[in-house]
């Protein structure tokens, strides 16, 4: 048994507003009341109330430094959220790819299509989409026969097209 349980993810942004409508629709989480409006707002269940994120607003924005702590965010395709962050002011920092990659911790199978996304505020979160058994099977054995970018082994998963 742990010390304690992970309650909630807190997340530092410097517009309540901005970041209200962009995590609800990231997350689905509805914005429910807050006890100190104007300084925190919360995602989570109205009835019974329980916050799963709070946002709490700094005046600093965030520097060039990576987050400390971040959220994973699962989705059935990565692209197509992508697609949707960006339509709803985040952008993309790191591009999809496939985690292990062939050839980078010998054994491991490959397990995860993700890419890191940031919010309108600068911080980082992950979109994470789970590969089936075929489709890590696919990378694998194409690993086996060769090299390939992060678009490569994405479009052997069928999780990307093909380049033309």
């Amino acid at each position: 048994m742990g010390i304690g349980q992970l309650r909630c993810h807190v997340i530092d942004v410097n517009d309540l507003g901005v970041a209200e409508v962009f995590w609800s629709q990231v997350t689905g989480l509805p914005v429910i009341p807050s006890a100190f409006p104007g300084r925190f707002s919360y995602l989570g269940q109205a009835e019974p109330w329980k916050h799963e994120v709070i946002l709490h607003l700094v005046a600093t924005p965030k520097g060039p430094e990576a987050n400390r702590s971040h959220v994973d965010i699962g989705v059935r395709d990565v692209d197509a959220a992508i697609s949707r962050i960006k339509a709803i002011g985040g952008t993309l920092k790191k591009e999809p790819s496939i985690y292990p990659r062939p050839h980078s911790y010998q054994g491991e199978a490959p397990l995860i299509d993700w890419a890191v996304m940031q919010d309108p505020f600068g911080n980082e979160f992950c979109l994470v989409s789970v590969l089936t058994s075929e489709e890590s099977l696919a990378v694998a054995a194409a690993g086996e026969r060769d090299d390939g970018d992060d678009h490569h082994w994405r479009a052997v998963a069928r999780r990307t097209a093909a380049r033309r």
